[in-house]
């Protein structure tokens, strides 16, 4: 991508019970950011887990969203309103409406790979039916972009 240029590229996935939309990706921004518009609701809640390569923010567009960072810090936003996670602290992040609606938006970029490793095409904007998703599987690929799944607190 261009200095200055706008990305949009629209590709969607389900990925562990939500939708995904990627704004931008790691190509379009020299690597700097990756965004993506993400629905979900709680059957679509990520588990416990630690990045060691990349901040998150999530910026709310609809409903309301929390997250437990480390042992004991609860944060949430709601429309308008920003979390940010950052690398190498332990968080888990909670749908506290029945459906929201956000920006992710990851520094540097690289990770939204891994949605795509672990999701499949949507064929709908619809959020998919939740299903249970291989764990296991999930946290072998999580590790190969340097993300440790945690047990539930």
């Amino acid at each position: 991508m261009t200095h200055g240029a706008t990305a949009r590229t629209g590709e969607t996935i389900w990925m562990l019970n939500s939708w995904m939309r990627y704004v931008a990706t790691g190509e379009d921004t020299g690597g700097g950011l990756a965004v993506l518009e993400q629905r979900l609701t709680p059957a679509g809640e990520p588990p416990p887990h630690v990045h060691a390569n990349e901040d998150e923010a999530f910026y709310v567009l609809d409903g309301h969203l929390g997250a437990t960072l480390g042992d004991d810090t609860a944060v949430s936003a709601g429309p308008g309103e920003m979390m940010f996670l950052p690398r190498g602290i332990p968080h888990s992040v909670h749908v506290q409406t029945d459906e929201v609606r956000c920006l992710v938006l990851v520094t540097p970029a690289g990770f939204e790979r891994f949605f795509a490793a672990i999701g499949e095409p949507a064929p709908t904007d619809d959020i998919p039916e939740p299903t249970t998703p291989d764990v296991a599987a999930v946290a072998a690929e999580a590790a190969r972009y340097g993300v440790t799944l945690l047990p539930p607190a």
